[in-house]
């Protein structure tokens, strides 16, 4: 009787395990093998792109250990739009001081050693991932400025662990991805066509990459040109491409004439088009009353419509939702802006001209020729400013 039970039990764990490992068509499983472990509780959290200027959702699995290993099950549904998975030590996430504990992991190609705390894996049934501890970094990050302009920094740590064996090339790919210096913020215009290559020819080397073709996306303000893009985009694997993030870069590449919307004035809330004047040059400004690079860029745009405003239609496109609208206009009436300017507060918050003009970022410049070409152009940088007043007549 007693074996009776004991066999029923059995079953109904080995029941359970499958059941939570399969509340979707597919699973993806990473079973992830420690030498040691000192964790009573990790949660795998999975980065998800929505279509809102805060373009990141971010749901949780929690962790099953046994003996130390652990094992991780998730939809594969969330795969196609995921940006990026951390894995959480919630054991030491209230450390003083700290925001945070991560998992991150470590690889030797070519005698150097890579390291990322940002990971990627294969969207396949099982990932198996031996690996053995290393070492604690304490890591900082800025993440704001105060309102000196004094950077803010979080600070965390990362528990790295050396890959023992890794078949996983999503993984790898991840690895030498955050050795690539090509979306670094500060990459000097000397190292650009250096670090291009070095990022083809990382897409050369995994064309497949899930990770390359989302970096590849959320980037695409990096590159001097449409035609570099497509350059990268090009060594990418078909079934690539046709992924969801593959498809938003060749729209991107493709979407090349601007199409106009209709929004609301700061002001007085009547409808007007981005773009009232169609035979003139427009420049079409990207900003949010939180941005301080934005509010950098205001002393440029001013001299800018002082010279070239007879030539030069110049308006701006507040992608503040409806709970910060009000700064915006504060801010318009602070910096008394002579230029138009319109609030897409109802549309940002459901994503529609975010998507719509594939803004990446703030702050961003749409260049549109009278005959209706778009281009991205930054008043920042001086051979972008040149071009403008070159076009412009000035």
């Amino acid at each position: 009787m007693k074996t009776k039970v004991f066999y029923a039990y059995f079953l109904l764990c080995i029941f359970f395990v499958l059941f939570s490992c399969k509340e979707d068509k597919k699973t993806n499983v990473i079973q992830l093998n420690l030498d040691a472990n000192n964790y009573s509780e990790l949660i795998l959290k999975i980065q998800t792109y929505t279509t809102t200027f805060n373009p990141f959702d971010f749901v949780d699995f929690n962790g099953v250990k046994k003996g130390n290993g652990w094992t991780f099950c998730y939809p594969d549904s969330l795969y196609d739009k995921s940006v990026g998975l951390t894995i959480v030590d919630t054991t030491h996430i209230n450390l003083p001081g700290y925001i945070g504990r991560y998992i991150g992991f470590k690889y030797i190609c070519n005698k150097d050693t890579l390291e990322t705390a940002s990971l990627s894996f294969a969207n396949k049934n099982t990932t198996i991932i031996n690996a053995t501890y290393l070492q604690t970094d304490t890591v900082r990050f800025p993440a704001d400025r105060d309102i000196k302009g004094n950077t803010i920094f979080n600070t965390y740590l990362i528990d790295f662990y050396l890959l023992t064996s890794c078949q996983d090339k999503e993984l790898l790919s991840a690895l030498e991805l955050a050795e690539n210096g090509f979306f670094r913020y500060d990459l000097d215009s000397s190292q650009y066509d250096a670090e291009l290559e070095e990022y083809m020819d990382l897409v050369k080397k995994y064309p497949d990459s899930h990770c390359l073709i989302q970096t590849l996306d959320f980037g695409l303000r990096f590159f001097k040109s449409k035609k570099d893009v497509q350059k990268v985009f090009d060594y990418f694997s078909q079934d690539n491409k046709n992924s969801f993030f593959g498809k938003r870069v060749n729209r991107y590449l493709t979407d090349n004439h601007f199409k106009n919307s209709i929004l609301k004035t700061w002001d007085t809330g009547k409808s007007e088009a981005i773009v009232i004047d169609s035979a003139k040059y427009n420049l079409i400004i990207f900003s949010s009353s939180g941005c301080r690079p934005c509010i950098e860029e205001i002393p440029i745009l001013k001299q800018t419509y002082a010279d070239l405003s007879d030539k030069l239609d110049m308006v701006y496109v507040s992608i503040d939702n409806s709970k910060t609208a009000d700064e915006w206009r504060k801010l318009m009436r602070k910096e008394n802006i002579p230029w138009r300017s319109v609030l897409a507060e109802d549309d940002v918050d459901v994503g529609n001209i975010i998507e719509k003009y594939h803004v990446f970022g703030v702050p961003y410049c749409l260049f549109v020729h009278p005959d209706g070409f778009m281009e991205v152009i930054d008043v920042r940088i001086k051979e972008d400013k040149d071009k403008l007043y070159s076009l412009c007549g000035k």
